[in-house]
């Protein structure tokens, strides 16, 4: 499963040179060193505590959390063959927190698998790319524990799937006699190899796989550490599923590496997440945007908890309207939304908005700009604007958006081809588009203002769906919205729209998208929704919308 670094390594697309001076990669021990050293100086310390779906609380403490890693990353070792990777299907639950870390402490590739997906799809996964174990949280839903007990990999690689304990080994699993000192992840493991694997969010089991080596996994926990200056002082609310590259790395690595103590609710209910704030008291959360809006909906009156600083939003756009109906209700209790930038290629951050702007520079860079800005580029990493002949483009020009640094993946797990493509003239290519401007302050503030994927080509002219979802997000009363193209024999392709609105005032709608946007760029086809299909992150679900709303006479299949 794990590509050769030698190809990614030719490049250059690793180097970090800020200014010019190279600045070598962190060593790959890096987080389980620190889980190590906060286990031994501060062992009652609070790592996790768990917020059951049910209500009340467990918490899992830095000495629990190595005892309970321990243990299993010992079985690991000594039931897997040399070189195994295991598959996850992991909850937002303490037995598959210690899972993650138990596989960084043996040495052993990790690919997240979400539990929600159906069977067949996750046997296709496996098929392509073989594990020698499957584990599974207590808590997942049973199709993914079925699936989990079902998984038989080939003979004699391992033992098959695991459905975890609460403190982490499966039940009824003996673990060697001498289970710790020893273990690979303890001692020197090389810094490119493989720690974990995601999917990339394609909708098809043929995603891309990311292989994410142990640098990039302790470049971003540091970068994230200095940013939002994370230390044993720090309580950080988690909120995204941990099969996502967002729940793994801000919620349990960053946090782990700084001595810090996270709260990670199972659920996220609209009226329980406010009552977690209120009774844990984070002084930063992750968030999508819909978790934003849960809190305009449900905290109106209610005092944020004191301490509370900001707001973590990644994973999905922030839009202007949202930011700026948020900043008048939380605004005046000085919390924040700090928006954030990154892809599982570059290990979820690659830039982030800092939590130390003066009011004048987070009204221009994020309230005033026409686009939320997503920060400025994190330690580790170097982030640049290109025209497709590879020219770095300067201020206000936007064109691709690329990076490079120690928090870029290894590569595609068994697709060179694809790797070579992505890494072509020493940076990685996000497919994002986007320009930099100057904020107030001197520093680089990075826009994104679509992906190069999602542009139509209307009567010759180039159409960006994110543009006129923005658009509509500001046009009338419409609190969510989604666009795709479907093909148009004379004019190329067309544009479908869907809105959660009232299909009563659709023909305003439309009558006010007209005063914002081209000829070329208006919708000729209108769905009005209760709610706009997205993932669980808070992405579009653009193949779903396809399928749904497409007109009838054309190829669901064609459209984007």
């Amino acid at each position: 499963m794990t590509p050769s670094p030698s190809l990614a390594d030719s490049t250059g697309v690793h180097d970090y040179l800020p200014h010019g001076a190279p600045v070598a990669p962190p060593d790959g021990r890096s987080i389980t060193t620190a889980l190590l050293h906060h286990a031994r100086h501060a062992p009652d310390r609070p790592y996790l505590t768990w917020c059951p779906a049910g209500g009340g609380h467990r918490t899992l403490t830095y000495r629990e959390l190595e005892h309970h890693s321990r243990r299993l990353a010992a079985l690991l070792t000594a039931r897997l063959r040399p070189g195994s990777a295991v598959a996850l299907l992991p909850g937002n639950d303490i037995p598959s927190v210690v899972a993650v870390f138990a596989a960084l402490r043996a040495g052993t590739p990790c690919l997240f698998l979400n539990p929600s997906d159906p069977a067949r799809r996750l046997a296709t996964v496996l098929g392509a790319h073989p594990v020698g174990a499957v584990l599974c949280s207590p808590y997942a839903p049973p199709h993914a524990r079925r699936f989990t007990h079902a998984s038989v990999p080939p003979q004699g690689t391992g033992p098959g799937g695991l459905v975890l304990g609460d403190d982490g080994p499966p039940p009824g699993y003996a673990l060697p006699a001498a289970a710790a000192p020893g273990l690979p992840g303890d001692g020197a493991v090389p810094a490119d190899r493989t720690a974990f694997v995601f999917g990339t969010s394609g909708s098809t089991a043929a995603s891309k796989l990311v292989a994410q080596p142990r640098r990039a996994v302790s470049s971003n926990a540091e970068a994230v550490r200095r940013h939002h200056r994370l230390d044993g002082n720090t309580v950080l609310m988690g909120g995204l599923p941990l099969h996502h590259v967002n729940g793994v790395h801000f919620t349990l690595m960053a946090p782990a590496l700084a001595g810090a103590h996270v709260v990670l609710p199972q659920e996220l209910s609209p009226f329980g997440y406010r009552d977690l704030l209120d009774a844990h008291r984070p002084h930063l959360a992750s968030v999508v945007p819909p978790v934003l809006e849960m809190l305009l909906a449900t905290g109106r009156g209610r005092r944020p908890p004191d301490g509370l600083r900001s707001f973590v939003s990644a994973a999905a756009p922030l839009g202007q309207g949202l930011l700026r109906r948020f900043t008048d209700t939380w605004g005046t209790w000085g919390i924040r939304v700090l928006q954030g930038y990154g892809l599982s290629e570059t290990t979820n951050f690659s830039t982030t908005v800092p939590p130390d702007v003066t009011d004048e520079t987070y009204r221009a860079v994020a309230l005033d700009a026409d686009i939320p800005s997503v920060g400025v580029a994190l330690h580790g990493n170097e982030v640049e604007v290109f025209a497709p002949d590879g020219t770095v483009l300067g201020e206000g020009r936007t064109g691709e958006i690329r990076m490079r640094g120690h928090n870029v993946m290894t590569g595609y797990a068994g697709r060179p081809d694809l790797t070579s493509e992505a890494f072509a003239g020493g940076w990685f290519h996000s497919g994002d588009l986007g320009h930099w401007a100057t904020g107030p302050d001197g520093r680089r503030y990075y826009y994104l203002t679509g992906r190069a994927k999602n542009v139509a080509k209307v009567r010759g002219e180039s159409v960006s769906l994110e543009e006129v979802e923005r658009a509509l997000l500001v046009t009338g009363p419409v609190t969510d919205a989604a666009c795709f193209s479907v093909p148009h024999p004379q004019w190329g392709e067309q544009l479908v729209a869907v809105v959660a609105a009232p299909a009563a005032v659709l023909p305003a709608i439309r009558a006010g998208l007209a005063a914002l946007l081209p000829p070329a760029a208006l919708p000729t086809h209108w769905h009005a929704v209760d709610h706009v299909p997205r993932t669980a992150t808070g992405k579009l679900r653009r193949a779903e919308l396809a399928e749904r709303f497409a007109p009838e006479h054309f190829t669901p299949g064609a459209a984007r």
